[in-house]
């Protein structure tokens, strides 16, 4: 295994992880309006969903978009209005929420934290842009294991980067945020949801 060629992708990885994009707001919104644990599941969803972007970057997601101009915008499009919707949901929401979902069972779907999670990553067009150029001029020169490799640690360190701003979210807000503001950061994440929804509509369309 080449690992200096692993180190770069991973490095690329950890800085389009870490800036704030639409993974990034869904958590910040689950974590105050639904609890630790939804937001730990949906980090996981979302860490799976990066893992089946670098499978369909590999197996030649340029071939299908050649073949089937259409699918780009269908994809675009679906991605771009379920942003939109998460964000108005998230406007939507009771002020109550933010602390209610930990103290009721019934309030926590594992089906839908996971759902959730893996759809607003395989939704984001620019997502699957951005590993099919990360692979795309390394695709021919790697193995197949060099391949799996690199999506499974994909898949890990999203998951653990977002399973850290979970906790730290969580914890953070009982030491130090009261529920007027987190309500306040919830709504400007769904804000940030509806204008990054809207601006992936445009980018697909124009």
């Amino acid at each position: 295994m080449n690992l200096t060629l692993f180190a770069s992708l991973a490095f690329a990885h950890l800085v389009a992880v870490v800036s704030p994009g639409p993974d990034f707001f869904y958590i910040v919104k689950s974590s105050f309006e639904k609890g630790l644990r939804s937001s730990i599941v949906s980090s996981i969803g979302i860490g799976l969903g990066v893992f089946f972007q670098c499978i369909f970057a590999m197996i030649g997601l340029d071939f299908l978009y050649d073949r089937i101009p259409s699918l780009y915008l269908v994809i675009g499009t679906v991605g771009s209005c379920y942003l939109v919707y998460l964000g108005l949901m998230g406007f939507s929401a009771n002020d109550s929420k933010s602390m209610a979902y930990e103290s009721n069972g019934e309030q926590f779907s594992f089906q839908k934290s996971f759902m959730g999670g893996l759809m607003v990553n395989l939704l984001n067009i620019k997502a699957f842009i951005f590993f099919a150029a990360l692979f795309g001029g390394i695709i021919l020169d790697t193995s197949v294991t060099f391949q799996l490799s690199i999506s499974l640690y994909f898949f890990l360190a999203t998951a653990l980067w977002f399973c850290i701003l979970s906790y730290s979210l969580h914890y953070g807000s009982k030491a130090f945020l009261n529920a007027a503001v987190q309500n306040i950061i919830t709504r400007m994440s769904s804000l940030f949801l509806v204008l990054i929804g809207l601006s992936l509509g445009v980018y697909v369309w124009i």
